[in-house]
């Protein structure tokens, strides 16, 4: 029996890895050989999750070849995916984001998606259809990345579902919700060491919008202020990438978790005239400050879409 690898997408967060983790354990447990692999390096939010649960790194993968057998997992999207993924054998997605399209396999395949702002939601609903428990562990790393994906359910993405699935994972694995958020977003916190180029992707996506290619970055921070005065070395490096990837515009969104807004910093004339479309308001500079914005899928990429129109 060949091992299949569960996967999420580059630029790895704490829901892609504690999900790939979590669904090869469920695989593993019934019946079916699995091993959760990285795409990239882990941020200090994940790091933070895997040591406080004593659940080892999962090893890093930095393309596929064909013969191997891929779950994905928190993205259903191929840019974000590793090289090498159209050769290998992929039999099943799960995933919370819309459908992006570009994903073709030779036979039909298990895919669900499902309007909830967390993947681990969906794996514990999987769980529960097939009777299987998940560990105190599991279900720690499970917990975290919906207090992570909901920014402790503040977020516009989070359904009832989602706390419900809190619930039922927090009586599992017996961590306060409040403790396990404040060592959250703490580490999440934690910028020491980081050079301006490291935020720009510590939390990002390229999407196609409108024909243009997009960089999405988002840093969630309960201390703004320590990013916001790197401003000038993050447009900097922001310009550097556009021209190093060749895309039309990189966005970094600094989220304050604890005032539920953003501040948005954009490198060029480009993307200061897009956000004043998207967010009807006025840019004077290359910062401006988005009350209520916090969420890449709900409030981000939608609304950068209609500006673009």
């Amino acid at each position: 029996m060949s091992t299949t690898l569960v996967v999420g997408h580059i630029n790895p967060d704490t829901d892609t890895i504690c999900a790939a983790i979590a669904h090869a354990w469920f695989l593993n447990e019934t019946g079916h050989e699995a091993e959760a692999i990285t795409s990239g390096s882990l941020n200090k939010e994940t790091a933070y999750v895997l040591g406080r649960f004593n659940i080892p790194t999962p090893t890093l993968r930095q393309s596929f070849k064909e013969g191997d057998s891929l779950v994905i997992v928190d993205t259903n999207n191929p840019e974000e995916l590793l090289p090498g993924f159209e050769e290998a054998t992929i039999t099943q997605i799960i995933d919370h984001h819309k459908l992006a399209g570009g994903i073709s396999t030779p036979d039909p395949i298990s895919i669900t998606i499902r309007p909830v702002a967390c993947t681990c939601t969906i794996l514990l609903e999987i769980m529960q259809a097939a009777s299987v428990t998940p560990t105190p562990a599991i279900a720690g790393i499970m917990l975290s990345s919906i207090i992570s994906d909901t920014l402790k359910f503040t977020s516009p993405t989070t359904t009832d579902t989602d706390r419900n699935a809190a619930e039922t994972l927090k009586a599992i694995c017996g961590i306060d919700t409040d403790d396990l958020a404040e060592g959250l977003f703490t580490a999440k916190s934690d910028l020491s060491g980081m050079e301006a180029a490291d935020l720009l992707v510590i939390d990002s996506k390229i999407f196609t919008l409108k024909g243009k290619k997009i960089r999405i970055s988002v840093l969630e921070t309960t201390k703004p202020a320590n990013a916001i005065a790197m401003k000038e070395a993050l447009v900097s490096a922001a310009r550097d990438m556009k021209s190093r990837e060749e895309i039309d515009a990189v966005f970094l969104y600094v989220v304050d978790i604890l005032n539920s807004n953003a501040e948005l910093i954009m490198p060029d004339e480009f993307e200061q005239e897009i956000a004043a479309r998207a967010y009807n308001t006025d840019v004077t500079g290359d910062t401006v400050l988005l009350p209520g914005i916090v969420s890449r899928k709900k409030q981000m990429v939608p609304n950068l879409e209609a500006a673009l129109s």
